[in-house]
């Protein structure tokens, strides 16, 4: 019987040893397909045409091309009513920023807004998508998507302590609590919105959209000056 043991353990002994080589090596494929693809990389410096004379972002196909490598998105609408095709934007349409899946990863924009107001005068946000709105040649919505997902009062919180930036009135607190626990028993969605408000020297609205679960996503409405 000892000898049967022993055989058993060399005929097998080698399949951990296997395993783990397999599981190395697909780890390494991996990071190696996320690095060539530019995950983790520094950014390339843009080219001309890929960003603006001033080097905000542009929405030119060259412009989208970097986007897409780089994944920063950096708009200036201090200066509003922002021309549309200035940044390579058409004159009535909306371009969308989708997500961008890189193998199981979703990878988030880092968007830039400034408004020319109160200092800071801007922000800056993680998002996983970007709607860009113009009509009539001028940019009329800039609306993003922010990428972390919150429980209501980790989302309640976290927009609390935005409305000071923005100049957003929070009193109605206490209403938001009674539309969430009567939507919370009816096992119904529901959803919030702190402002406009134009302390960063545009309107900057944010709604929660919540799940019965209490789960949100909030997305940022942005609405630069038209005329």
């Amino acid at each position: 019987m000892a000898e049967v043991t022993t055989t058993r353990r060399t005929v097998f002994g080698w399949i951990p040893s296997v395993i783990l080589a397999v599981g190395v090596v697909a780890v390494v494929a991996t990071a190696a397909t996320l690095l060539n693809s530019g995950l983790g990389q520094p950014a390339p410096p843009p080219t001309l045409g890929q960003v603006t004379d001033l080097n905000w972002s542009s929405f030119s196909d060259d412009g989208l091309l970097y986007i897409a490598s780089t994944r920063d998105v950096r708009i200036d609408l201090s200066n509003a009513p922002v021309d549309a095709a200035a940044v390579g934007l058409p004159a009535d349409d909306t371009v969308v920023l989708a997500p961008i899946d890189n193998l199981d990863v979703v990878l988030d924009y880092s968007l830039i807004i400034n408004g020319g107001g109160e200092s800071p005068g801007g922000d800056k946000f993680v998002v996983s998508s970007i709607e860009i709105e113009t009509a009539d040649g001028v940019v009329t919505h800039v609306r993003a998507l922010l990428s972390e997902q919150l429980t209501f009062r980790q989302t309640l919180a976290a927009l609390q302590a935005k409305a000071e930036l923005f100049g957003w009135d929070t009193s109605s607190e206490q209403q938001i609590f009674d539309t969430v626990e009567a939507a919370t028993r009816a096992g119904q969605p529901y959803s919030f919105t702190f402002g406009p408000a134009d302390r960063m020297g545009v309107p900057v609205a944010a709604t929660a959209s919540c799940d019965p679960s209490g789960y949100c996503m909030v997305e940022y409405d942005v609405a630069p000056r038209v005329r």
